[in-house]
């Protein structure tokens, strides 16, 4: 499990990283709850990341224009991100959902991982949104690396008022047999961040200041979302230690590891639209 901090600018990164993020990942919340940052706080973020993690980014809740979506995607991977998360507010079909990821996938390139994202309260929108019960459906038919599940609405309630630890372990398990990583996020608190086997679990509201997430990031309570996430066994870690390197190898993504255990080396196999 590894865990992936949401960052507004460059100072929130150095902050991320000091607290032990093991991904860097750069949104906007004023844009939603997967608001795409402008490209110059992408371009900030990975300079000063700097190879320390590797860096994810919301592309934002985008139409359902295949075209529109690769086009953002290939500025995110040509600005240096390593994952890009494309929001699916507003596409509903699973087919139109697979040409929107095909396209994605096309436009970036074997280097960069491309995560789909659905909406636990998908089904309570005007209109509804894709419902995250096709997440795995999905990441098969495209070969995309993974997805994640996140909450539209921020009003307390979290991903665990919406989806069931049943329901998210289906997922979970759904999606690894299709190939692909699952990740977990919408306002999740300290002591929730390991309920279920997610290989990601995404935090901001969590680790910043008073719980607010339009407030500052806070590396102590990073520090402590980290050690909870690798509170197990192997992956118990300790959070003073520096942050790993990324090695950011075509094709390859070295997996943080904690400080003295054995560096493994993942090369994830993906499959392009043309050569599922």
């Amino acid at each position: 499990m590894r865990l992936l901090v949401s960052v507004v600018s460059a100072s929130e990164a150095r902050q991320a990283l000091a607290g032990g993020a093991d991904i860097v990942d750069v949104k906007d919340p004023g844009e939603g709850a997967l608001g795409a940052p402008a490209p110059r706080v992408l371009s900030e973020v990975v300079q000063v990341v700097g190879g320390a993690a590797p860096v994810s980014v919301a592309l934002g809740d985008l139409p359902d224009l295949p075209h529109t979506a690769a086009l953002a995607a290939r500025g995110a991977a040509l600005s240096g991100a390593d994952y890009v998360k494309v929001g699916l507010r507003e596409v509903r079909e699973l087919d139109r959902a697979v040409a929107m990821m095909r396209a994605v996938l096309d436009s970036v390139g074997p280097r960069v991982s491309v995560i789909a994202a659905a909406y636990a309260d998908a089904g309570t929108l005007d209109p509804p949104a894709f419902a995250p019960a096709l997440l795995p459906l999905l990441v098969e038919r495209t070969g995309i690396a993974g997805a994640l599940v996140d909450t539209f609405v921020k009003d307390g309630r979290g991903l665990y008022g919406w989806l069931s630890e049943p329901e998210l372990g289906e997922l979970v398990a759904g999606t690894r047999a299709a190939g692909g990583s699952f990740g977990v996020a919408g306002q999740l608190r300290l002591g929730e961040l390991r309920r279920v086997d997610a290989e990601i679990v995404g935090v901001r509201s969590a680790v910043c200041r008073g719980g607010d997430r339009n407030a500052g990031l806070d590396a102590d309570l990073v520090a402590s979302a980290a050690a909870e996430v690798r509170n197990s066994g192997a992956e118990a870690a300790d959070v003073s230690a520096p942050s790993p390197k990324f090695d950011r190898q075509p094709g390859v993504m070295r997996v943080p590891t904690p400080s003295g255990a054995r560096t493994t080396t993942a090369t994830p196999v993906r499959r392009t639209a043309s050569g599922r």
